[in-house]
Formats: structure tokens, C-alpha cells, sequence
């Protein structure tokens, strides 16, 4: 087992969980606001927590609906309201499958080049034997040439 393999897998078990979590709506007004108004808690009073002006607080929470709100201030904001913010680079499926997906993508390009040309020279393969072949490069890429994985494909292919 790879030290790549490895350190996927690690970070898989600690995404994992999060994953379904991720995938709950943000409230519409933002999560400062919703949880300032689960808490009972007026914009007057986090403001002052905060050492700020009650328009600043306003500000941060239009900030946040529109996604330009800092790490820091939401960390400001959550100790305020005594949260923790919980900061996560959640992958939407599992990161195998991402990488699966990736390889296959990648080996599909190549092999289509490779597929038409013979075609036009009337040499061309099957559909099950051309998703072998793109399964099999897939598995190679995974394999032995991760890091091409995220590479233009001017540099995967040498254009």
C-alpha cells in the first residue's frame, strides 16, 4: 500500500462523516444570522460582544449570504455566539470515486485520439473493448501516474 494511498484513505474516514452534513441547505439569511436568532440574541447584543457597531454586524451577515465573509470574522462571530466553526473541504462522493471518475476521464481522452484514427483507417475496436482498454489505462493512471491525475491535458499528453 501506497504512502498516497494511505494518506486518501485517512482523509477519506475523517471527510466521510461530513459528508451528508455538507449537503444541508444554508439558511437564506446566513448561518451568523440564523444562529444570532436561535440563540435569542439581537444584533445590538452580538455587536457588542463583538466590540463592533450593529451596522458592522449587519455587514457581516450581508457579507456572508454573498460569500465574501473572511475565515476570521466567522470565527469572530462564532466565538461570540460561543460556536466553533467547523471548516472542511468536503469531496461530494468519496475520494476514490473522484479519482476513479478522473482516471477514467483522462484515459477516455486519450484512448478516444487513439480510437478515431483508427477508425478513419478502418482498425477500430468494439464499444466493450474500448471501455476495457479505458478501464484498464484508467487503473495504470491510478497506479503508477497519479500526480497527471490534475494536470492539463497539455501536459498529460505532451501537446
Amino acid at each position: 500500500m501506497s504512502f498516497g494511498y494511505l494518506r486518501m484513505r485517512q482523509v477519506e474516514e475523517r471527510v466521510a462523516p461530513l459528508r451528508e452534513a455538507a449537503k444541508q441547505p444554508v439558511p437564506k439569511s446566513g448561518r451568523i444570522k440564523a444562529m444570532r436568532q436561535a440563540l435569542s440574541m439581537s444584533t445590538s447584543q452580538l455587536a457588542s460582544r463583538l466590540g463592533v457597531s450593529r451596522q458592522a454586524v449587519r455587514d457581516l451577515e450581508i457579507r456572508e449570504v454573498d460569500g465574501g465573509v473572511t475565515l476570521s470574522a466567522l470565527k469572530r462571530a462564532a466565538d461570540a455566539m460561543e460556536c466553533d466553526i467547523l471548516y472542511a473541504l468536503v469531496p461530494r462522493k468519496p475520494i476514490m470515486e473522484v479519482l476513479e471518475d478522473r482516471a477514467r476521464a483522462i484515459a477516455t481522452e486519450r484512448l478516444g485520439r487513439i480510437s478515431h484514427s483508427m477508425h478513419l483507417e478502418a482498425q477500430g475496436v468494439s464499444s466493450e473493448e474500448f471501455d476495457r482498454e479505458v478501464e484498464d489505462l484508467a487503473a495504470l493512471i491510478l497506479r503508477e501516474m497519479p500526480r497527471e491525475l490534475w494536470s492539463e491535458e497539455e501536459e498529460v499528453t505532451g501537446e
